[in-house]
Parts: C-alpha cells; sequence; structure tokens
C-alpha cells in the first residue's frame, strides 16, 4: 500500500521540479508498484511530450500500459525504445 504522504509530498517534489527527470522515474515507480498504473502512464506521457526520445520514459509508459491490460499500446512503446536502442549502438 502507498503511503499516501509520500506519494503527496513526491508528486509535490515532481510539480517543483518539472525537469529533474529522475523525481519523475521514482514517482513513475512508485505509482507503478502501488498499483496506479494510470496514473504512472499519465507521468510517463508528459515526460515524452518534452522528451519523445527518453528510452526510459518509454519503458516506463510501456509498463504502465501492460499493467492497464493495453497490449496494442505496450508493444507501441517497447517498439519505439528498441528502434531508439538500435539508434544508439
Amino acid at each position: 500500500m502507498l503511503d499516501p504522504e509520500l506519494l503527496s509530498g513526491l508528486e509535490e517534489a515532481v510539480e517543483a521540479a518539472p525537469e529533474n527527470r529522475a523525481l519523475h522515474f521514482h514517482l513513475i515507480a512508485l505509482l507503478l508498484n502501488g498499483g496506479l498504473a494510470d496514473r504512472a502512464l499519465g507521468h510517463a506521457q508528459w515526460l515524452l511530450l518534452h522528451e519523445p526520445d527518453n528510452r526510459e520514459a518509454l519503458m516506463f509508459a510501456a509498463h504502465a500500459a501492460e499493467a492497464l491490460e493495453d497490449e496494442e499500446r505496450a508493444d507501441r512503446y517497447r517498439r519505439v525504445a528498441d528502434a531508439l536502442a538500435l539508434l544508439d549502438s
């Protein structure tokens, strides 16, 4: 079960420092582990609006979509992440 104070504090920290990717990723992981995949997906999508080539955000989005039983969306996020990985190698 998620600690509401921890979640609230982390969300406030993300709002105060939207450029801090580590905070976003920590929040997304916390939401996913707490069963709040819809909110995790929203945060991952926000990151992708600002950094569409962020592979970590793409993988978080894929995990969240999978948790929401949206396999088609999860597969699209993974394909983009995989394509970006090929470009980097």
